[in-house]
């Protein structure tokens, strides 16, 4: 089978990126022919034999007139007229899309029923409902924009603190549920968790939705069920990942030892408070990569992820469980889904420093119990993240949406 692959970056920028790049990997190990579409970027992209068709590297961040740039994030007819193209060279049997926003936009759907092409889309975040992509504002979860009030996110500046950048972000929610660019155009989404699926449906999403866990090739993962004196975070360095409130809690641990690894816009502020509370128990790495990463993963007692938004089904909390480590978790979102408590990991309330706080004291020394958490964490991935099972639930979705005339073509 031919299938059109679409995202908006063509390298391993972030999580959704490693499950498009990881999906595009598994389709043609399973012998189909996968067919790309994306943006153009020099200095990152991966070789490409169709980046002819990809469309020009566009950066959201320089300073472009507000209504060219509206223009330009909400609806780009030049993504829909390359995409026109590469369907006329290739003829796909299915399109899979995977984030499309503001580099390629919805415009790329036209094309796509045009030519009768079945559109399967996976989401990553909350972007069909939220403008902020989050549902996370001011330092909390928040659904105001509910029943498609998106003026909410220009009253209350959801996206980057502005007035001006909140209120585009908004219209191109309202833009989308007017004209139905989704919900005439994609004819099943897949959901990594049931948390995103409900959370969709409860604001108005009426097409099928399946949920497919995110997948890992387990064999690129050696678990350890030793550890050394420390445990270990990996986050985005952003408010929502509730790296501070890890800060708080464990600056008052000073025999637990925790290695924080990663970047992002609230990177001067963590150094700062570092320094500022001479916390000396913790060791703020930077970001990390690949073996380097993984191995300061492998070696650690357990993985905290303190996030304080709705996580979807986060691909290092895969990666940690397949390395043979328990994970303590915030009580929250599609994070409920990956971990059974006292089996697989712990969860404590989100936001509470003190319940935190309680719990890495509480099972920082329990040796065994925690090398037997790891291997059962191993367990559940090489059973529910596995790349067998994945393949099965993306073929019954392809078969959803295929004629039956193209479903002879999956064997």
């Amino acid at each position: 089978m031919k299938i059109l692959l679409i995202n908006k970056f063509y390298w391993q920028k972030g999580g959704s990126e490693r499950v498009f790049l990881h999906t595009k990997k598994l389709l043609e190990q399973n012998g189909h022919q996968v067919v790309c579409f994306s943006m153009e970027d020099e200095k990152n992209n991966l070789p490409s034999s169709y980046s002819k068709y990809f469309v020009p590297y566009t950066n959201f961040q320089s300073k472009n007139s507000w209504f060219g740039k509206a223009l330009r994030f909400i609806y780009y007819p030049l993504a829909a007229k390359n995409l026109e193209k590469l369907i006329q060279l290739e003829k796909p049997d299915i399109a899979h899309l995977h984030n499309i926003s503001h580099q390629l936009t919805p415009s790329i759907l036209k094309p796509l029923k045009k030519h009768q092409i079945p559109v399967v889309q996976t989401l990553h975040d909350y972007q069909l409902i939220c403008p902020n992509y989050r549902l996370f504002t001011k330092g909390k979860v928040c659904e105001k924009c509910k029943k498609h009030k998106y003026y909410q996110c220009s009253l209350n500046k959801c996206v980057q603190n502005s007035f001006w950048s909140s209120s585009l972000a908004g219209l191109e929610l309202f833009l989308q549920w007017i004209f139905r660019f989704y919900k005439e155009k994609v004819d099943l989404f897949i959901s990594p968790s049931q948390f995103l699926k409900d959370k969709v449906r409860e604001w108005g999403i009426k097409q099928p939705i399946n949920v497919i866990n995110n997948f890992i090739n387990i064999e690129n993962f050696e678990p350890n069920y030793q550890n050394q004196d420390y445990v270990v975070c990996v986050s985005r360095l952003s408010k929502e990942k509730g790296v501070m409130t890890l800060l708080k809690a464990i600056r008052k641990l000073p025999d637990i030892k925790l290695k924080l690894i990663g970047d992002g816009q609230l990177r001067k502020e963590v150094e700062k408070y570092i320094v500022k509370k001479q916390i000396k128990n913790v060791e703020y790495l930077g970001p990390k990569y690949d073996k380097e990463l993984f191995d300061l993963i492998k070696n650690s007692k357990f993985f905290i992820i303190p996030s304080e938004w709705y996580e979807n089904y986060p691909m290092l909390v895969i990666e940690a469980m397949a390395l043979g480590k328990p994970v303590l978790a915030s009580r929250l979102g599609g994070l409920q889904e990956m971990i059974e408590e006292n089996k697989t990991g712990w969860f404590y309330e989100p936001f509470s420093i003190k319940d935190l706080r309680s719990k890495i004291k509480q099972h920082y020394n329990e040796s065994d119990t925690i090398e037997h958490m790891g291997s059962l964490a191993r367990e559940t991935v090489e059973h529910k993240n596995c790349t067998k099972r994945h393949y099965q639930l993306l073929m019954q979705a392809y078969n959803q949406v295929l004629s039956k005339e193209n479903v002879v073509k999956l064997g």
